[in-house]
């Protein structure tokens, strides 16, 4: 995370464990590089600056991405509906990242992607990626002209077969408990779409579903 923050000109400065200065010297050099100040602390001081049980010796402090508001446009997204756990959000962060998604679209309801854990799970995708806060229903009635909305539902059609007819694509994850809201199902143009499931299991992690549809879309060319 470090790393990924020096890279991409998010740190602004740099706090490494006196003891783990050889470890890190490529971030130091890194940090000296772009003119950011870092600073060497004993063991017991940066114990009390790390949440992390066992640090890793260091530490960069950062500026907040934006949180954006009205949607840039961008054609491969995602939609979080209230997902709950800020690891599943790092982690849905990272898929994008990873597959070459443009943008990530959640709600009030959704966990803080700049929170501790979801930092964490993100490994640095929340550097590249941009996320929307937004009413979700109305922006993706805003987008149904140029973008296929897929909703995850149990009774929705097999998620495999779905046609393609707009330039841009979004999938849709619901709540870890509840699911997709009525409100997100009632927008004009959804389509309701499921997972196979042959075995035992009624549902799979939200971040594991967002994965495999992410990644599908990847595997189609779309």
């Amino acid at each position: 995370m470090t790393g990924e923050a020096l890279k991409e000109g998010f740190a602004q400065t740099l706090l490494v464990e006196e003891s783990a200065a050889e470890r890190y010297l490529v971030h130091i050099e890194a940090a000296k590089e772009k003119d950011i100040d870092v600073c060497f602390l004993p063991e017991h001081v940066m114990a009390s600056v790390c949440d992390a049980k066992t640090p890793q010796g260091v530490i960069a402090v950062c500026r907040l991405p934006e949180t954006k508001r009205e949607f840039g446009g961008e054609l491969k997204i995602a939609a979080l509906d209230s997902v709950q756990d800020p690891g599943n959000v790092g982690t849905i962060l990272r898929t994008l990242d990873a597959a070459g998604f443009d943008a990530l679209l959640i709600n009030t309801g959704t966990a803080d992607p700049y929170a501790p854990k979801a930092l964490r799970a993100s490994m640095g995708a929340v550097f590249r990626i941009p996320v929307y806060c937004c009413d979700l229903p109305g922006t993706l009635s805003a987008i149904v002209q140029t973008h296929d909305l897929y909703a995850g539902a149990l009774n929705g059609k097999p998620y495999f077969e779905r046609k393609r007819t707009k330039e841009g694509v979004c999938v849709i994850i619901g709540n870890e408990g509840k699911g997709i809201s009525q409100a997100v199902y009632d927008v004009q143009g959804i389509e309701r779409v499921k997972l196979p499931m042959v075995g035992g299991a009624e549902s799979l992690n939200a971040s594991v579903a967002a994965a495999i549809m992410i990644y599908d879309v990847v595997r189609c060319g779309e």
